[in-house]
């Protein structure tokens, strides 16, 4: 039975904007929005993010917790809950992590994740693109159509269940208990990787992924032996 209760409207600018209004509004800090048609919404870095319908836009609310040191692994639960709700429905595809919490099928991305705060709630905001439209995420390059049939809900509400159950487990124990199970998922590990620290991609480091640490942060391991954490940057693939 899905825990988390679902609010679903026609059109918005921002799904993780409405939700904020909502909380503001009703006091709500436990719910999830979706939206079959989003605007102006924004992914990592102020990315454009527009989801045309038929895509999934869906901000889940949490209550601010009170201990906030472990809210940097709360982006990492979320690529897990949806790369498990994907994987149970895709057929013939390599369905993976890219650190934090871009999902990717065959290595094209396919939904992506923002994760905001205020002094109330949380608030996860993910994007899944339906479609080959290239109107859900930039530098997207894949929709799920390709490789299920199931639609938009059938997707939600998969996602939904898988979050409930991460979302406990990370409530209760923390990202510890979650770590193998997101390197098990996690694309590149044990394998060479770059992360780019800039927009521009001016700046450069490079090393063996090593998974992720217990806050979440990517593990690279340099030429000397040395494993350096990484708790931002956009992670690179050469294909």
């Amino acid at each position: 039975m899905r825990m988390t209760e679902l609010i679903t409207i026609d059109s918005v600018d921002s799904t993780n904007n409405e939700a904020r209004r909502i909380v503001q509004h009703t006091g709500k800090v436990s719910f999830a929005l979706s939206a079959r048609e989003q605007t102006a919404g924004k992914g990592r870095y102020n990315r454009k993010w527009i989801s045309a319908p038929g895509n999934i836009a869906v901000t889940i609310v949490v209550p601010l917790p009170d201990d906030r040191t472990s809210l940097p692994t709360l982006s990492l639960v979320a690529g897990i809950a949806i790369h498990d709700a994907l994987s149970l429905i895709i057929r013939d595809a390599d369905v993976q992590i890219k650190w934090p919490n871009d999902i990717l099928i065959n290595g094209a991305k396919v939904s992506g994740t923002l994760i905001e705060a205020d002094p109330r709630a949380i608030y996860v905001g993910i994007g899944i693109n339906m479609t080959a439209d290239n109107l859900g995420l930039e530098n997207i390059a894949a929709g799920l159509a390709g490789f299920t049939d199931k639609d938009a809900q059938d997707v939600l509400h998969s996602l939904l269940h898988r979050w409930d159950d991460y979302f406990s487990l990370w409530k209760t124990y923390g990202f510890s208990v979650l770590r193998s199970c997101y390197e098990g998922r996690m694309k590149g590990l044990n394998q060479m990787t770059e992360i780019s620290l800039d927009a521009g991609k001016t700046q450069i480091v490079s090393g063996i992924c090593r998974g992720t640490d217990t806050e979440g942060r990517i593990l690279l391991e340099t030429p000397d032996g040395v494993v350096k954490a990484w708790n931002y940057g956009d992670v690179l693939f050469h294909n």
